[in-house]
């Protein structure tokens, strides 16, 4: 295992604690963010994002489901999951439980994420959480 994995290692385990001040260290100043809807944020841009994310689902947990790892570059498959109790996406609480695979490909430079992308699939995460109509 490499430094570049290291380094994406402790970014999900600071997610999973929930410690968002905590990753901030894991991240170089002029990181390029990227969201799965193909928006580029700032570093606090992601951090509100993971804020956020936190309060609708609290006990959130990450699993990567497979590591890849090549030079410098990582690209994790992960698992999202918890229950929605917050507001999220304009979605009240639902009390429902969510499973969303996602992929984030990392780039580390000096010890440091100098780019993340994340992939998932938006809308299947507001498919599980808006009520399902009678038939």
């Amino acid at each position: 295992m490499g430094e570049a994995r290291r380094v994406v290692e402790q970014l999900v385990d600071v997610i999973n604690r929930h410690d968002l001040d905590g990753g901030g260290p894991l991240f170089a100043s002029t990181a390029r963010c990227v969201g799965a809807g193909g928006r580029t944020m700032s570093l606090e841009g992601l951090r509100d994002m993971l804020q956020s994310t936190l309060a609708a689902f609290p006990d959130l947990t990450v699993t990567v489901q497979r590591w890849v790892e090549q030079g410098d570059t990582v690209v994790t498959e992960e698992l999202f999951e918890g229950t929605h109790v917050g507001y999220f996406a304009g979605l009240g609480p639902t009390g429902r439980r969510v499973r969303l695979p996602m992929a984030h490909i990392y780039t580390v430079r000096d010890g440091a994420i100098v780019e993340r992308i994340a992939y998932h699939d938006t809308a299947g995460i507001l498919r599980q959480l808006t009520p399902r109509e009678e038939s």
